[in-house]
């Protein structure tokens, strides 16, 4: 499987089970910006978080009910972990690596299936998992698709404007 270009967007290759498909990146292929921005560090923060910003600095974002709406907006995913106060780079728009501490109930991705910003600060879940749906009861304030997985480990970065969830 190899990557393409067409249309100035590079299309990455990606086999679920038996069916080749591509994903759509977002870069362009001579004059697309960066996917990875550097930001400053509001706390320690951890290689996978999924980060909002606030002020000059990045935190872990979280959907969880009675929390400020910034913080279930985020932009990205932190490439590398960084002390509060350093500088971490963001990947706003292409493949993030993620470990099994920034997934919600879960240790690895499944590959195909579509991540959200979990309750948990700075982690990603599934719709459904084991810990339960996102759902108001499951003191959740926003729906906010992240990406799908594209490995056990690596996301393809897609992330949507927040659902608003009301009791």
């Amino acid at each position: 499987m190899t990557d393409r270009a067409i249309f100035n967007r590079i299309y990455t290759s990606f086999q679920p089970g038996s069916t080749e498909v591509y994903l759509i990146n977002g870069a362009g292929v001579t004059t697309s910006p960066s996917s990875t921005v550097n930001f400053i560090a509001g706390v320690n923060l951890i290689q996978g978080a999924v980060v909002y910003v606030s002020g000059t600095y990045v935190l872990p974002a979280s959907a969880a009910s009675g929390v400020a709406a910034a913080r279930y907006n985020p932009i990205g995913i932190t490439t590398a972990a960084a002390s509060a106060a350093a500088t971490v780079p963001v990947n706003l728009d292409y493949t993030a690596v993620v470990s099994a501490a920034n997934i919600t109930a879960e240790s690895t991705l499944v590959p195909g299936e579509y991540y959200f910003l979990s309750k948990y600060d700075g982690q990603l879940t599934r719709f459904t998992t084991v810990s339960g749906a996102i759902t108001v009861s499951g003191g959740y304030a926003a729906l906010v698709s992240l990406g799908q997985a594209v490995s056990t480990s690596e996301l393809q970065i897609e992330i949507e404007a927040p659902i608003i969830l009301y009791s």
